[in-house]
């Protein structure tokens, strides 16, 4: 074996779902239920409250209490992509427990360009994370997330930190 030749300059950020700083953090376990296990993406899916114990991505109708953002993936059983054993995968298949924050600062996965200040909102059938400026209202069919983008400037998709809790305003529907 060789010496080390080269060095890269960029680390890794974080994984998503991780928590990003230490702080106050608010998390509650579920038994996720969804229309389709592609929604179930750690680090990047909203879920609400569907019964006692059990939730799903995004909010069909928007009426369900917000249960949070998928974190947490080291909490969960590591079945692998295509039933292979230690293929590492943010997915979660239905009926497995997770566990959704409502609060503290956590690493996501945004699919668009976002700024520092953006305020964090979900698709209401996917539970796919997105941002909107501040002060801009919501746009039909998305439910806010209870958070902001507070580190990384996303230029494309990418990880980005947001921080949620319970103190935001909520701005209003178009």
């Amino acid at each position: 074996m060789g010496f080390q030749s080269t060095v890269f300059i960029n680390q890794a950020v974080g994984v998503p779902g991780e928590l990003s700083f230490e702080g106050p953090l608010r998390a509650e376990t579920f038994t996720i239920v969804s229309s389709s296990a592609a929604l179930n993406i750690i680090g990047a899916t909203a879920c609400s409250v569907t019964s006692q114990g059990f939730c799903a991505a995004g909010n069909v109708g928007g009426a369900l209490p917000f249960a949070g953002i998928l974190v947490d993936p080291k909490a969960v059983a590591l079945f692998g992509v295509g039933g292979i054993p230690l293929n590492p995968t943010l997915t979660v298949p239905n009926n497995t427990i997770v566990e959704c924050a409502t609060m503290g600062s956590f690493y996501v996965t945004l699919p668009a360009a976002a700024a520092i200040g953006d305020l964090v909102v979900f698709n209401n059938t996917s539970g796919a994370l997105s941002t909107i400026a501040p002060g801009a209202p919501l746009a039909a069919g998305t439910s806010f997330a209870n958070a902001v983008v507070d580190y990384f400037t996303v230029t494309a998709a990418g990880p980005a930190v947001i921080t949620m809790t319970p103190a935001l305003v909520i701005p209003q529907p178009a």
